[in-house]
């Protein structure tokens, strides 16, 4: 039975790629976006396009443009916890900042699978911002 070894250059390139992949998606789709040249990707601090809690607005939106043909299904598994499950990747690269509040600590995100969070520390307005966050 053949074995595949795979380098290190080999796992970099599929890294790589599978990024560059979501950024070329992101930039097709916004042309006119500084943030899509040599200089503006390297540099995403002279971008003026940055989103909620400092975060580029790109990454957003490559999470809401995956949430369109998903459900995410929440559940509250006790008191001031939550937890989303097929949450697509792009958001669960954002699960800091769903809630929207980007300073508060004591918001725990978790992740319990490869695409599900649980949330500990959680408030009513919270757990609605998720909720929206992963709806809209």
């Amino acid at each position: 039975m053949p074995i595949a070894l795979f380098t290190p250059e080999i796992i970099a390139a599929a890294t790589y790629a599978s990024i560059g992949g979501s950024l070329a998606a992101w930039c097709g789709t916004h042309k006119d976006d500084n943030q899509c040249n040599k200089h503006g990707m390297l540099d995403a601090s002279s971008s003026s396009d940055v989103g909620p809690c400092g975060v580029p607005q790109y990454n957003w939106d490559l999470c809401h443009a995956q949430l369109p043909n998903i459900t995410v299904m929440t559940s509250i598994p006790a008191d001031s916890e939550g937890q989303f499950d097929n949450v697509p990747p792009a958001c669960m690269d954002l699960a800091a900042v769903l809630s929207g509040d980007c300073t508060d600590t004591t918001i725990r995100p978790t992740v319990c699978g490869s695409a599900c969070l649980h949330y500990s520390g959680l408030t009513d307005d919270d757990y609605a911002n998720i909720s929206i966050a992963l709806t809209s």
